[in-house]
């Protein structure tokens, strides 16, 4: 024998109430999206959006070693040194004198910068020569950059530069930052050449000071447009 099943379907109040949303979470829902946008939009003001261009870069003292090196291959001719390991020579102090005893000549080297002398025997290509280096104070640095052709109609002087070195991680000791200083419209190899300012010298942003040497390497971020989040998206929507 079969069951029988008894199925009330609600009535059309019951229908009507299960059905309806309420008026006051659809006024809620509104409010809350409308806050929500609003506080993207806001948001979007004040968060910075750079755009950069990429480039290699090289800082090179102003100042730079400075070297004679020499061998006695000739009896009639003899090397005097005029300074010692570790002397500290001005600019244009005589280092070395060259003296030919069969004509009496003299020929002085002098330095072309100050600094602290070092002397030396060997170099790879001449093993049995002497050398004499003047190794200066280095401070002030020419700092270059190689930009690629493609974007490089974007610069502009004045513009912000982040330098990032090989040599010194920026974990440990953060980046240089500067500004640059001249433009040129020539490309050598495809690239053009310009010159940077370090705003700072060589203290990097967290306060290290970078060890000065002859030349350092590294790679370059110039921000060409430093735009809002909310300019960004209604320059792409229009």
């Amino acid at each position: 024998m079969a069951e029988l099943v008894e199925y009330h379907q609600p009535n059309e109040e019951i229908q009507e109430i299960i059905g309806q949303v309420p008026n006051t979470v659809v006024r809620w829902g509104i409010t809350f999206s409308l806050i929500l946008l609003l506080t993207v939009i806001g948001v979007s003001r004040y968060l910075y959006l750079p755009v950069s261009i990429k480039a290699t870069a090289t800082l090179n003292a102003k100042e730079q070693y400075f070297r004679v090196v020499w061998m006695k291959t000739d009896p009639a001719v003899d090397y005097v040194l005029k300074v010692s390991e570790n002397d500290l020579v001005h600019k244009n102090d005589t280092l070395l004198t060259e003296i030919n005893s069969q004509t009496g000549k003299k020929k002085y080297y002098t330095s072309p910068t100050g600094g602290k002398v070092a002397i030396f025997k060997g170099t790879e290509q001449m093993p049995r020569a002497s050398v004499l280096m003047v190794v200066p104070e280095f401070s002030d640095y020419i700092v270059e950059l190689k930009v690629p052709v493609s974007g490089a109609g974007q610069l502009r002087v004045g513009q912000k530069v982040i330098l990032r070195l090989d040599e010194f991680p920026e974990s440990k000791y953060g980046f240089l930052i500067g500004e640059v200083a001249t433009t040129t419209l020539i490309p050598i190899d495809k690239f053009y050449r310009i010159k940077v300012n370090l705003t700072n010298g060589m203290t990097t942003n967290i306060n290290q000071r970078i060890p000065l040497q002859a030349s350092i390497s590294g790679t370059a971020e110039i921000i060409t447009e430093n735009t809002t989040v909310f300019n960004k998206i209604f320059k792409y929507l229009t």
